[in-house]
């Protein structure tokens, strides 16, 4: 079977299926619908992890202005963001 990329989150969400789910990762392999299952899954935990971005974003005031003030203050904190939606996002797909 040949391989295909279903993004981050979706290859988290396989990673979980195969190792705590095997039989619901084997029928949805058997079926042939575990690409479209991963690439769904992939697309709302993206558009999920960008609207948490965009939060945190606003709340600790990393905008526009603090980029033409202090880019690389602006570079770390939506470097930190991002760490943190994905380790949050992480957890819930683990649980």
């Amino acid at each position: 079977m040949e391989e295909k990329f279903c993004g981050v989150w979706g290859h988290m969400e396989e990673e979980y299926l195969r190792t705590t789910k095997p039989r619901l990762y084997n029928l949805l392999l058997e079926k042939g619908e575990l690409e479209e299952y991963l690439t769904s899954y992939q697309k709302a935990y993206s558009n999920r992890a960008e609207k948490m971005a965009k939060k945190l974003a606003a709340e600790r005031g990393v905008n526009a202005e603090l980029y033409e003030s202090d880019p690389l203050e602006w570079i770390l904190a939506t470097e930190k963001i991002q760490e943190e939606v994905h380790d949050t996002l992480e957890k819930e797909i683990q649980q």
